[in-house]
């Protein structure tokens, strides 16, 4: 009976730090699966617990990739778009595409896939068969390998002035603090 209570406690802190100490799922690390021929892609095991039984896919904001998102995650994501107004026609010709290629109740079948419906796996991921599955934090973000290798050389060149940024906002946040 002790080793059964000594299980809950281990998992229970375990939730605890998936959720970073936030009450919210964190997800992170890096995947490769690819898609079978039905549009299919297996989901990493710890991620899949994270999202729960249900969960939300839609393109990414930049339309770049697909985000796989917990429900929690997916509503608070509608409820900032609505707070943004519905009076501005670029906002309302982005959330028109961006609902259309959105899809929630989403579950994972006995094996642990996702079907990625045809319509955002042609627009976003074209023909690639190969993915990159990684956590995004409050999400799962899926890239085809070859983006992804393209995103990582861009990051690379990038570099220097993203450190060169950093350090320059944790000087003002120390020196706010003081």
């Amino acid at each position: 009976m002790d080793d059964h209570r000594s299980d809950e406690a281990s998992a229970a802190e375990s939730s605890r730090e998936s959720r970073g100490g936030t009450g919210r799922v964190r997800f992170i690390g890096s995947f490769n699966h690819s898609l079978d021929a039905k549009g299919r892609l297996v989901i990493p095991q710890n991620f899949r617990d994270r999202l729960g039984e249900t969960f939300c896919i839609a393109p990414s904001f930049d339309f770049k990739s697909v985000s796989i998102y917990p429900t929690e995650m997916w509503e608070e994501r509608n409820r900032s778009y609505e707070k943004l107004g519905k009076l501005n026609p670029a906002l309302n010709r982005y959330l028109e595409q961006f609902y259309a290629l959105s899809y929630d109740e989403q579950t994972f079948d006995g094996q642990g896939r996702v079907l990625l419906p045809m319509n955002i796996r042609s627009k976003i991921l074209g023909t690639e068969r190969d993915m990159e599955i990684t956590g995004a934090n409050d999400h799962i973000r899926v890239v085809a390998q070859k983006a992804s290798g393209d995103s990582w050389e861009q990051f690379n060149a990038e570099l220097p002035d993203l450190l060169e940024m950093i350090a320059r906002l944790e000087n003002s946040a120390g020196e706010q603090g003081q």
